[in-house]
């Protein structure tokens, strides 16, 4: 290439014809094949999952169901045994009925037990029970629809006083007390547990009692209902344990579905407390009556005593 103090000048023409100066030869064209061009959008979308690709392997939707098949196993045999439960016992069935749990972690069924073994109902909790699964039978009695959007001390307040307001002869028992003195567990109210005074007043109240004789009727149905689905929340909740391998949650897992042998104390509880506080109720209602009874005979022995005089 000439330096460009030699470029001749016939460079700054535009339309010149170089052939005029060089004798290039003819050249053929050729038919190039062009690729095709693609868009912006399609150069950068990831191509499409297959369907397959989106599931599971199917070995490990068997792994979780054979999983949650021996933990609902291994609950409903503790609940109903635990008890009276030997080791070699529980051994032998860990064997015969829980070779999936028991590859995933080799001490993980007696760990389960020896938590449910730790986890007890009180009588408190029993009582707790009781009383919250009679308002819900209830709820359920007079087709109650709780209000939303409304905090749960709230709509405890709204159902007490709803529910209790038809009862007249227990609104006058009352005197200068309000419902909401009587709704237990709210910051400001007088009844901080379901203690004794809490369920004289209950069942002060005939409409109460009406209900709870109706609701003793099916409450080992209530029970047996509610417990199910206590294994199958707990089930749920241990699986989600052993995919995260998160085991130490165990130790500290209070939701444990209840035992037999405390469903049958529970039942005797909720006995207990009908013949409690009901003969108690009817007790006071005939002492009242008595009352008045004693006061209008002194009246006439008074006015007889006047009368012979």
């Amino acid at each position: 290439m000439l330096p460009l103090l030699y470029a001749p000048s016939y460079m700054n023409y535009p339309q010149l014809n170089l052939q005029q100066f060089y004798m290039l030869p003819t050249t053929t064209t050729y038919a190039l094949q062009i690729p095709k061009k693609e868009t912006c959008d399609q150069a950068c979308q990831f191509p499409e999952p297959c369907q397959q690709e989106s599931q599971p392997p199917s070995n490990t939707i068997k792994f979780e169901e054979s999983v949650h098949t021996e933990i609902t196993i291994l609950l409903k045999y503790l609940s109903k045994h635990i008890s009276l439960l030997k080791d070699c016992i529980f051994d032998e069935f860990v064997q015969s009925n829980l070779t999936t749990l028991s590859s995933v972690m080799k001490d993980l069924p007696n760990m389960i037990k020896k938590r449910y073994i730790l986890v007890n109902k009180t009588k408190e909790e029993m009582t707790k029970f009781i009383i919250r699964r009679c308002f819900l039978f209830i709820k359920s009695q007079i087709d109650y629809e709780e209000k939303e959007g409304v905090s749960a001390e709230e709509r405890d307040r709204i159902f007490y006083n709803s529910f209790f307001s038809d009862d007249q002869k227990f609104m006058k028992s009352l005197h200068s007390e309000s419902i909401d003195d009587m709704i237990p567990f709210r910051k400001d109210s007088k009844m901080k547990t379901m203690n004794d005074s809490y369920l004289k007043r209950l069942f002060e109240s005939e409409r109460f009692s009406k209900y709870y004789a109706l609701f003793l009727n099916q409450f080992k149905e209530i029970c047996q209902i509610e417990n199910e689905e206590k294994i199958d929340n707990m089930t749920k909740q241990l699986i989600k344990i052993i995919m995260t391998r998160d085991y130490g949650k165990i130790k500290t897992y209070r939701r444990f579905p209840w035992k037999d042998h405390e469903l049958i104390k529970c039942e005797e509880r909720a006995q207990e407390l009908y013949s409690k506080y009901q003969n108690s109720r009817i007790k006071k209602t005939k002492n009242k009556f008595l009352l008045k009874c004693d006061s209008h005979t002194s009246d006439i022995l008074e006015k007889y005593s006047e009368s012979q005089n």
